[in-house]
């Protein structure tokens, strides 16, 4: 018993030893209070650890903060792993209507260059690059369409016309209005 005492006090004053020196460490004051915090917490351990195990319950102790920090271990990655398969599913979504909107568009005799979309959350938001410039009609349809069969709201559907090497706008940019002097979404036309 008195050896336990003995060997109590011995890790409480090296804890203080170590305490004063990490505290003398910290770069800044603001971190002094996390270490404190913390510092607090081990010695809460360090001094309840021989009191349980007067009453026998120090394995006990032990083996349900094992217990504990396993369930919380698996409880993050359940998590983990449930946001990749949204990551997954929401890249292959993506991949899909890029696929669908293509179709469309040729449906449509509108020859796309590149589709992009974009999915955040319950917003989708796509932006078709065509190979020229397309008509009030064509445009219209693809919109509705898109509206009608994805749920790609209007204000979230842009297109990008060019021909040759000429570049222009249809609708408003993410970013702003559309013009800019001879300049277009911040994209130069080359004349």
């Amino acid at each position: 018993m008195k050896e336990e005492i003995y060997r109590w006090v011995k890790t409480i004053a090296f804890f203080y030893i170590v305490f004063s020196a990490v505290l003398h460490l910290v770069p800044d004051v603001k971190y002094e209070r996390y270490i404190r915090s913390f510092m607090g917490i081990l010695l809460i351990y360090i001094l309840s650890t021989p009191v349980f195990n007067l009453f026998g319950n120090g394995e006990k102790l032990l083996q349900e903060f094992r217990l504990n920090y396993q369930e919380e271990l698996t409880a993050l990655e359940e998590k983990n792993t449930e946001n990749l398969q949204a990551l997954y599913l929401q890249e292959n979504y993506s991949r899909e209507l890029q696929k669908e909107i293509s179709k469309k568009c040729k449906e449509n005799g509108i020859e796309t260059e590149d589709i992009v979309v974009h999915i955040n959350g319950d917003q989708i938001t796509a932006v078709i690059s065509t190979a020229g410039n397309i008509t009030q009609e064509q445009e219209r349809g693809i919109r509705d369409g898109l509206a009608r069969d994805f749920g790609i709201e209007e204000k979230n559907c842009q297109f990008l016309m060019g021909k040759d090497e000429q570049t222009t706008l249809a609708g408003d940019s993410a970013s702003g209005p559309f013009t800019d002097g001879n300049r277009i979404s911040h994209i130069e036309n080359r004349d």
